[in-house]
């Protein structure tokens, strides 16, 4: 009887972790657009519009079997050229890690082959407060 009880509750807190990381991505996955990025406090925005577009698509791609975030539209210049990610999420679904970049340009913490560690600081109503530490400087989104 101990040993059933037991395996029912190892089930239900696997079920329970899944249904965590289930409703992460979920609350993840969408469309978005930067509304702020700093570097140490600082209102660095403009700079990242002179390299990136401000469109950020997190979605699962089916064919590869990843989380991909893609990164466009026009920047500054009128340019646009994308960024390509693989991320997952680690830290108890505290954390958004990205596995791969590609890209032609980029800026700080988003840039080819560039692979931060971003905490999730809030991620609900349709907004995603992330951020992460790239050569000794606090780099701070959020997203809308």
């Amino acid at each position: 009887m101990k040993k059933i009880l037991l395996i029912l509750i190892v089930i239900g807190a696997l079920a329970s972790g899944c249904d965590k990381y289930e409703q992460t991505l979920k609350n993840i996955y969408g469309h978005y657009t930067i509304t702020t990025y700093s570097v140490n406090g600082v209102d660095s925005l403009i700079m990242y519009r002179d390299s990136l577009g401000p469109n950020f698509n997190f979605f699962y791609e089916e064919v590869n079997d990843v989380n991909v975030l893609q990164i466009d539209g026009n920047r500054n210049d009128g340019n646009n050229y994308p960024l390509i990610c693989k991320w997952n999420l680690i830290d108890k679904n505290q954390a958004l890690n990205i596995l791969t970049a590609y890209a032609y340009t980029g800026t700080g913490p988003f840039g080819n082959n560039i692979t931060p560690k971003w905490n999730l600081l809030d991620v609900k109503n349709g907004k995603i407060q992330m951020a992460t530490k790239y050569n000794e400087k606090e780099c701070f989104i959020e997203l809308q």
